[in-house]
Formats: structure tokens, sequence, C-alpha cells
């Protein structure tokens, strides 16, 4: 091959001997090798690619390595090498991470399925006569209905055009619909959620063995081959269900937040791994405007000229920032979307990642257990919400709770809660707007044990110490960077709690992101009591418990406790009590971190179980048999714990490092020594029945909540 035009060269004259012969075919091939290696993907040699794009039916999957090669600029292939890949969509969409050598930063790629012409065509002309017809549709599920519903319509109205114009070989009844109709209507039928379906018994998607050959790119062909509908369908309902183009990336578990900061802007990711990325997803101009409207649509907002920038939730439940137009943006319409999280992350979690200690959760899990009130401080993404979802596991399960919130964040397994939200006016003179300050007089008269709280911003903050005083205990969060900073904020102006009504709140949890050996981290940087007022010198007493220490990473404890000798003074516990009761916590926690087991079932079950019925759970943990009885343990009727396991899969839970590994086996170790002996061989004829009853058998365990649980 030529070097220069990249031509093949003539074969050698007849008289050239072999030799000569072997080195212009080497000569060629290796030209043809530099060729193919221009224009392919160097992908991971580790990964198996025949598996990777291999659905759990046996067949390919839709998305393939074509669309991967199609997905990526010819010009940008030589610099870029894969550092990760993984399904969003399965078998629709999956994600691959590049690292670019020639710019030497990290590169988000979407790969979809991708559409010839005559497909995209065909795709913009269906979507033109579904939007025309879905307009004009009766059916009330089409302005009010969930996902699903939306998707059904998009069925039938897709029904009628491919049987109007022929787009589909055969006859089709309700009986067997096995042909191109037949597929369509199994893919719309796996919802609004994108998830994959369960196999049908066929091998493989008729027409997508040869791509890109003529049977699939065959610009003459008068039907569509199945594989084809399977993408048009996937487009279809990405479109009208979902979320258009970052529709693969709202199905990454892995994203937090994901941004787009003007016209001709690409769409930032922040990845929990890889931290801020840029994608290969755009915008047109005009398809940015539309597509904010909608966002603000589906959330029951208006956005406008006159109303440029609004806060919406979104249908399934994240929050997003959306801004129209230049008016208050030189840059154009943008925005910002926070990703909800389907199964939140417990302690486990915060211990594997480092968050907190055990020592510090199994201090945070007493406390809150025992009915002490905490906020959890910090700036913007530091975790604050993420770990007030986690230590919510520790609240009693007998136990009411109300909660209240701008946007749904938290998800608590307690049956006996109250989740409030607050509602904006429908008018321009706030009648009918219901706010923190209704939602926390509501709670009042609720009855609640907890009122958790999702964040103070301002003077509804005054109202919730009010509440704290009377005896409620609460949970919060609160944007702050330090102890003096959020004390000076409650207490001067807008929000102005007195100092003396201040003290009503426990304790303080300071959490930072960070940078530890170059990895961004969340680290509780202080756990910090509020003591009393001291007013001689007109200031809040307040001491550290446990501080993080930078240059170590570790957490050091700098003395007692005066909350934990609270909680002893009040439950009327020895000093060796309170010890074993903190220690029987902390040989829990590393019993979950030891064994693995950190999935959001596992630990909710065993938190809440362990509450009501201590002795239970470390019979459980002494003869290891807590994973077998898990399922038991779900079936306490004052807890729900009900995720689907399919998302459960998907949550990128951190692995617990070498180091922790080492100080839960020295805790287990310890137990074994101290505590496991009056539990082995116990009996726990019937697990469920044990902690559904006795639950409060042993009063170390649980806030008192009347004269039975009295010491």
């Amino acid at each position: 091959m030529s070097e220069s035009d990249g031509s093949f060269a003539r074969d050698p004259p007849a008289s050239t001997d072999f030799a000569d012969r072997i080195a212009a075919a080497a000569e060629m091939a290796g030209g043809l090798a530099r060729v193919v290696d221009a224009r392919t993907v160097l992908v991971d040699d580790a990964v198996d690619e025949d598996d990777f794009f291999t659905a759990v039916d046996g067949r390919t999957t839709v998305a393939n390595r074509y669309d991967l090669e199609k997905a990526v600029p010819l010009d940008l292939k030589p610099h870029f090498r894969e550092v990760t890949r993984y399904w969003v969509n399965e078998p629709y969409s999956f994600v691959v991470i590049f690292h670019s050598t020639r710019e030497n930063e990290r590169k988000y790629y979407l790969v979809e399925p991708h559409l010839t012409r005559i497909e995209a065509d065909l795709k913009a002309f269906l979507t033109r006569k579904l939007r025309t017809g879905i307009t004009y549709s009766d059916d009330e599920s089409v302005a009010d209905g969930d996902g699903s519903q939306r998707a059904a319509v998009i069925e039938t109205e897709t029904e009628r055009l491919l049987e109007r114009y022929d787009l589909y070989e055969g006859a089709v009844t309700d009986a067997g619909r096995s042909g191109v109709l037949g597929g369509l209507k199994r893919l719309l039928r796996r919802g609004a959620s994108g998830a994959a379906g369960t196999a049908d018994g066929r091998n493989d998607y008729e027409g997508v063995s040869a791509r890109p050959e003529p049977a699939v790119l065959d610009e003459d062909a008068k039907t569509l081959s199945e594989y084809q509908v399977e993408k048009l369908g996937y487009y279809l309902r990405r479109d009208f269900v979902g979320y258009e183009r970052i529709d693969g990336i709202k199905h990454d578990v892995n994203v937090e937040d994901i941004s787009c900061d003007g016209y001709d802007s690409p769409v930032f990711v922040y990845h929990t791994d890889r931290e801020q990325l840029i994608t290969n997803v755009r915008h047109g101009e005009g398809d940015l405007d539309d597509f904010v409207v909608k966002l603000a649509q589906r959330s029951g907002k208006g956005i406008s000229k006159r109303q440029p920038q609004v806060d919406a939730t979104l249908p399934d439940g994240s929050r997003a920032q959306l801004t129209l137009g230049r008016e208050v943006s030189d840059h154009g319409t943008n925005y910002t979307i926070r990703q909800f999280k389907d199964v939140p992350y417990t302690p486990v979690d915060l211990i594997n990642w480092h968050t907190f200690s055990i020592e510090e959760m199994a201090f945070v899990w007493l406390c809150i257990e025992n009915g002490r009130s905490m906020l959890f401080a910090g700036g913007t993404a530091s975790g604050k919400t993420t770990s007030l979802n986690a230590v919510s596991l520790f609240i009693p399960s007998n136990a009411k709770i109300v909660s209240i919130e701008d946007t749904r964040e938290l998800e608590i397994p307690q049956r006996n809660w109250v989740a409030s939200v607050t509602r904006p006016s429908f008018s321009a003179d706030d009648v009918g707007d219901v706010d923190e300050f209704a939602l926390l007089e509501a709670a009042l008269r609720q009855r609640p044990d907890y009122i958790v709280m999702g964040e103070v911003r301002g003077e509804e903050g005054r109202t919730l110490f009010q509440v704290m005083s009377t005896g409620h205990t609460s949970l919060t969060t609160f944007h702050a960077d330090n102890v003096g900073e959020v004390i000076k904020r409650f207490t001067t102006d807008p929000i102005n709690v007195s100092k003396t009504l201040f003290t009503a709140l426990d304790l303080v949890s300071v959490q930072t992101a960070t940078r530890v050996r170059g990895k961004k981290v969340r680290r509780n940087r202080a756990l910090t009591e509020i003591n009393y007022y001291d007013a001689e010198h007109d200031e809040i007493n307040v001491q550290d418990v446990y501080q993080w220490q930078a240059e170590t990473d570790d957490y050091l404890r700098l003395g007692s406790s005066n909350t934990l000798e609270s909680i002893r003074f009040d439950r009327g516990w020895s000093q060796d009590r309170l010890s074993a009761e903190v220690f029987k916590r902390k040989v829990v926690l590393a019993y979950l971190v030891d064994r693995g087991l950190n999935t959001y079932t596992q630990a909710a079950a065993t938190l809440q179980a362990f509450i009501n019925d201590p002795d239970t759970i470390l019979s459980l943990i002494a003869n290891d048999r807590l994973e077998a009885s898990l399922d038991d343990l779900r079936g306490m009727e004052s807890v729900r714990i009900d995720t689907d396991p399919a998302k459960e899969a998907m949550v990128p839970r951190p692995e617990p490092s070498d180091e922790l590994r080492r100080l839960t086996g020295s805790i287990l170790e310890a137990a074994e020594a101290e505590l496991f002996e009056e539990y082995d061989d116990r009996s726990t004829p019937s697990v469920a029945a044990a902690v559904a009853d006795g639950g409060r058998a042993d009063e170390g365990s649980g806030a008192p909540t009347g004269p039975e649980d009295e010491p």
C-alpha cells in the first residue's frame, strides 16, 4: 500500500523471487492494518465484546460495536483510548469513557443505535404524525397519564401509522403478533423506564446480523426489518416518553448532575467516579429551547421570556434549574439537573466511602435512635442529603415520622411516615401557597416523634427550632462550612433563632467535598455537640467529639461525649452498659461491611430489626445466619423495604478498603471474645415472629416512647 495515497500496490512481476513477494505482501498487510487502526476505536482488550453485546435473552443487543464506531468521529479515533464502558439502558444505549491522548482529558460518550439517512427520515415522519395524532387525541392518558400510559398511546398511534403506510410485512392479528408490529408492541410495553424486557424465544432480531449490509441499509426496501423497528421504537419512546437526547444519561446511576450551559454547548455530567466530564451529546439552538420548555411543562411549571428561570421537579424526582433564552444568560438557554436516586445509600455505604468511621456511625446511630436532634452542614454536593437519608434508617420503626421537603429526595422505610412536600401558589398573589411554615404547623398537629426537614434555607429555621424545643426530634441539612457559621447564620437575621433556643439542637455534622490522594471524596470534617448557652459571655458552648485528620485521612476521637452521657442518664444505664450499647452497634455495622451486606434491603432490614429486637440480630450474627434470615427480617409489618432488584443491581455501591476490612475483622474478633458467647447456638425458630413481637425486650434499644420503655 502506498503511504501517500493509501492505494494498494500492483502485484509484483512474476520474475520477483518468493522472498520479495512475501515482503510485498507484508507491506500491504501492514498498510491495511494502519488504515484499520486509524479508522477503528481503540477499545479495552479486557472487554469480551461478544459477551458485552449479547443481551440476557441471548440475542445481539440493539446498540452494538458498529454504533460505537459511528459515535466517535473518524479524526478522533487515533487519539481515544477506552477507560471503561457499561450499559445504561440495555440493550439500547451504553456509555464509554475515553481518555484523549491529544487533549489529555476524559470524554463521556453515550452510544445509541445509529440511524441511516432513510431511517432518520422515517423517524422524523413518524414523529410528526405521532405529535399530530397525540395533540388531537381524546385519550386523557395523553395529558394526565404516567410514562407507561403515554407509551401505550404511542403504541396505538404507531400501530395505526404502520398499518396505514404498509410499513410491515404480513397480517397482524390479536392472537399472534409475531411480525414487525409485534416486535414494536413488545418494545413499547417495556415502559417508560427503558428497562429491557424478557426473552421471547427468538434467537435474534431479523435484520441485525447483516448490519451494515444491504439487508438493513437497502433504501429500496418496501418494509421494515424487525431490527429497524426496534431502533425506531426506541427513539420514539425516548423522545415522547423519556428525556430525548439525554435519556441515556438519565439512566446512568453513576451520574449525579447533568448540565448544558448554553447554545452550541455540549452536555456535561458529574460522574460519581470520574467527576466532571464532557459528553458527545449536543442540542441545536431551537432543540435546546424546545427541550427546556418541555422539561418545565412536564414538571407542571411554565417558562417564558417573562419568567425565564424556573426551579422544577421532574417526574422521576430529579431537581432541575431551567433558564430560557438570553435575557438572563449570555450563552442562552441552559439547564442543570440533579439526579434523583431511586435506591438510597445506606450507613454501610458511608462507612465504605470513609465519609464516616464505624465508631462515628455507631455514635450517630445511638444518638438518633434515642431521640437526639442532628443537623448536617456543608457546601453544595458535600453529601448532606445522602447522609440524612442514610441515618434515617436509625429511626425506630415504632416512631411516627413527618418529613418536609420542597423536592422529594428522602426515602424512608418506616411505614408510619407522612411525606410532606411544599407547593407554590397557582396565582401571582401567593394565594394557595403551601410553604415550609405551613407544613411545620401541620406537622405539630400530626403528633410526630421525628421531623425530617430536607433543608433549612431561611426563616422556617426559626419554626423548626421552636418545634425542636418542644421535644420533637428533628433532622435536617443546612448550607454552611463550619459550626461557627451555622450558629452565626441561625442566630442572626433573617432566621434569628435565639441562642437559648439554638441549644435544642444536639449534634452538627460538618461535611466537605475534598481530595485525598488526588481523588475527590466526601468526609465528615467534624462531629460537634451543642452543649449550652453561656449567658455571661453570650456564646454557645460547643465541643467536637470527632474530627477528620486531613494528613492521615483518619478520624480522631477528642474526648467524652456529653450527648452520650445524657442518653446514659435518661436511660438509667451504667457506664459499662453505655459502652456495651455502642459496641453492639459497631459489631452490627462491622458485620455488614465484612460480609458485603451493603444493599439497601440488607442494610435497612438489619438495622430496623436490630432496633426492634437486638438479641435476635446478635444471635444471627454470632451464628453467621443473618444473610439467610434477611427475607424474614423484611417481613416486619412496620417497615416497608421494597426496592426494584434491577435498580439495586445498578447502584454503584463502594467496596471497603483493605484497612477497613482489617478494622472490621478486629471488631468481630473482639465480639467473639466479649459478646458472641452468650448468643452462640441460641435458638431463633421464627426470626420474623421474634422481631415483630418482642421487639422491645431489650430496653437498651430504641427511643423511649412511654412508661413501658422506662428502665
